[in-house]
């Protein structure tokens, strides 16, 4: 079997080639800009779905929401099985999955249709974030994880770069639906050379465990303290962009005056920067260490979060300035937080804890998406209020993961030291046998 060539012991690393490496990673980076796109391109949305469908702030939030929600439902009832069976499998199936509830948002004409499509959607795509990430974990060394997580997330970049701005052109020129249908495209092909290219990936799997064993295991790892440090810190930096993220656009054009043509150099330049600044944060986080890397992300990241929500000026060279740094400063946060909880769990159980920490993730940014939907209302001019709020609630947030990234790094560093001194005696022995 293919995966066999791919990990299964101390030998992964000689037995990769160079070329398979590549493949891999660019099929996941490709898997995880249609999913990035799908989920991205709803954002910058907002002022002309909520124009189209007569919706308000806050309703519009709850279409945010809904696809947060339905990924995190998703992500706790798949948990049990992810590392029962082959990750390609669960990859089609998510694809696919996928491709449903995007195909129905491009044919939505109401706005029940398309949050009813964004539940779908966020069914199937929420899974594999997480899936992603253990993917990755299961054929890169820690030595090199960052830097694969770092190029897999440029995918965010890209979608930044090219596929939001392209979506949103589309949209201005052929109506909302348009960018739906484009990710539908991709994800047809995406699924056919997952299919036939994608490696079976086994060596994770322990056949004698059962699925009720595995239930079991979810259950201890959602109250083992490292998980739910794990666990906490996902939801207190989550918290930290999605009170946010989701009304920038609409923010920007009720509030600031700026064009929903002006919109796509938002992310063109946001994601342009980002693609150059996000593999030296990976770098940076495989040498100098994640425990070191990760709180200065954080609060580097504050800076550009709290300028954001307090913006007065017109000026589109400020307003652009301000929003490329925001996603510079997120993404040299998000590549060290993410290496950070590849640490949390032993490699065995890696598979249900990411998948878990997913649908924290989602259920995070639900949540998240709704309080700011509850704080943001429009006043008598249709200008957003309550932004602001928003702003100091994301900050304070963030600062909260800095004490929770230490706290996760000092108990990988015990585990890790644990294992060094268990493994001593039997290299001492083996050092002694000539044999």
């Amino acid at each position: 079997m293919l995966r066999s060539k791919l990990s299964g012991g101390p030998t992964m690393q000689q037995q990769i080639s160079s070329p398979r490496e590549k493949l891999i990673l660019l099929l996941l980076s490709a898997i995880q800009f249609s999913h990035v796109m799908d989920f991205m391109v709803m954002m910058p949305l907002g002022p002309q779905l909520m124009r189209v469908f007569n919706i308000s702030a806050s309703e519009f939030g709850y279409i945010v929401s809904s696809y947060g929600i339905s990924s995190g439902i998703a992500g706790l009832l798949v948990s049990p099985f992810i590392d029962k069976y082959d990750r390609k499998l669960f990859l089609n199936i998510c694809l696919a999955g996928l491709l449903a509830g995007t195909l129905l948002c491009a044919v939505a004409e109401s706005a029940s249709v398309l949050m009813i499509a964004r539940v779908i959607a966020g069914f199937f795509g929420g899974v594999l974030g997480g899936l992603v990430n253990a993917i990755i974990s299961d054929i890169f060394p820690p030595e090199r994880r960052g830097y694969a997580i770092s190029r897999v997330m440029l995918s965010f970049s890209i979608s930044s770069i090219i596929g939001v701005p392209a979506g949103l052109a589309l949209a201005n020129s052929f109506g909302w639906h348009m960018p739906f249908f484009v990710v539908s495209f991709l994800l047809v092909m995406l699924l056919v050379l997952a299919h036939f290219r994608f490696p079976n990936l086994t060596s994770h799997i322990e056949k004698s465990t059962t699925i009720r064993s595995r239930i079991f295991q979810i259950g201890h790892l959602l109250i083992e303290k490292p998980a739910l440090i794990g666990f906490f810190t996902t939801v207190f930096i989550i918290v930290g962009q999605f009170m946010v993220i989701p009304y920038i656009s609409p923010y920007l054009v009720k509030n600031l005056s700026f064009s929903e043509q002006q919109l796509p150099l938002l992310y063109l330049f946001g994601g342009a920067a980002s693609i150059f600044t996000m593999p030296l944060v990976g770098k940076a986080t495989d040498k100098f260490g994640v425990e070191k890397v990760f709180p200065i992300g954080v609060l580097i990241s504050i800076i550009p979060m709290f300028t954001l929500t307090h913006l007065t000026t017109q000026n589109p060279v400020l307003i652009l300035s301000t929003t490329t740094l925001f996603m510079v400063c997120m993404g040299a946060r998000m590549v060290p937080y993410s290496s950070l909880l590849t640490t949390v769990v032993e490699p065995k159980k890696r598979g249900a804890y990411l998948s878990l920490n997913a649908s924290v993730q989602s259920l995070a940014q639900g949540s998240a998406a709704l309080l700011a939907a509850s704080l943001i209302s429009e006043n008598a001019e249709k200008q957003l209020v309550g932004y602001t709020t928003s702003g100091w609630i994301a900050a304070v947030f963030s600062l909260i993961t800095i004490a929770l990234g230490f706290q996760i790094a000092k108990s990988a560093a015990r585990s890790a030291q644990a294992e060094r001194v268990k493994a001593s005696p039997q290299s001492a022995q083996e050092s002694a046998d000539p044999s």
